[in-house]
């Protein structure tokens, strides 16, 4: 038996830098569904919007200018509730900086040059707005938008998987691709329910659970993607590391005083074991939560009525 440490110790040593780096969590790669997107996802999803209108008292005039002036607006659930908060966004954000940007898009996307599925989602976005107070054409712009964003995201994920694209900023990509499909889906449902809409959407939910474990399981083994490396920062110091927590080929530090045993590649599988347990554990709820719902979100209605400006 050799004198080198043994599986436990580089369980041990990756567990006590996974828990450092969870107490910043600007260290740790980001593949989560964007806040908006999950905000709007759920049950709640009108009382969310009623919630966030409050602040659209000062600005109804621009959004009447946006939106048109009929009011109460149907269907302010799910993507209609997200469409309704983008627009109130626009509104309280042009009067403010003069930005015209979706910031759901600007913070999945990042710098993204050249992206179908962005492109796509930006153009369901403009269309549901356009297309708001009539269900027929809203209806015919998701059937053909949703049929796009679906090819888009097959292609997508099969550059991740087998065209060495792989990357963070991909995977999180597809992961807000996937659920904002899914969304389109159930929003489809609720304008015109078929016998077959809780099928066709729980299908797509479960093809979308195995890609996201292969998705997983590719991002997990690529230490250029991901890697964390532990140096003594003082020659002959005691219990002194500084971890180099390596994301897409950018370096992010963090010193932690603590025992280390210095960097394997022991260590980094054992440690992005850990990364990728909670990111799986996180992902997989949010898809199998729409999953086991998905009567009651296509059965989810209300409407956005003008907060009163006296």
């Amino acid at each position: 038996m050799g004198n080198g440490p043994s599986q436990e110790d580089y369980d041990r040593s990756a567990y006590s830098c996974y828990q450092t780096a969870s107490e910043h969590p600007s260290i740790l790669p980001d593949v989560s569904i964007d806040e908006s997107l999950l905000r709007y996802s759920g049950l709640d999803s009108n009382a969310v919007l009623q919630a966030q209108s409050n602040k659209l008292v000062s600005y109804v005039p621009q959004f009447i200018e946006k939106i048109g002036s009929m009011t109460p607006i149907p269907n302010a659930v799910g993507l209609g509730a997200l469409v309704i908060s983008m627009i109130i966004e626009l509104c309280t954000d042009a009067a403010q900086t003069g930005s015209d940007s979706f910031s759901m898009i600007r913070r999945v996307f990042g710098e993204e040059k050249a992206s179908a599925v962005r492109d796509t989602m930006t153009e369901y976005l403009r269309r549901h707005q356009t297309f708001i107070n009539n269900n027929q054409r809203l209806r015919e712009e998701i059937q053909r938008l949703e049929q796009q964003l679906s090819n888009h995201l097959t292609v997508f994920r099969n550059s991740l998987l087998h065209d060495g694209q792989m990357s963070t900023r991909g995977f999180k990509i597809w992961v807000n691709g996937a659920s904002f499909h899914l969304q389109m889906l159930i929003h489809e449902a609720r304008l015109n329910r078929q016998a077959d809409s809780v099928n066709r959407i729980r299908t797509t939910t479960d093809l979308y659970l195995q890609d996201l474990n292969q998705l997983l399981e590719k991002y997990r083994t690529l230490e250029d993607i991901f890697s964390v490396k532990v140096v003594a920062l003082v020659a002959g110091s005691v219990g002194m590391a500084l971890y180099y927590i390596v994301i897409d080929k950018c370096e992010r530090k963090h010193v932690r005083d603590s025992s280390h045993i210095g960097h394997s590649s022991q260590l980094n599988e054992a440690f992005m074991r850990l990364v990728v347990k909670d990111i799986r554990a996180a992902l997989e709820n949010h898809f199998i939560n729409i999953r086991n719902n998905i009567d009651s979100l296509i059965n989810q209605h209300g409407s956005f009525t003008l907060p009163r400006t006296a």
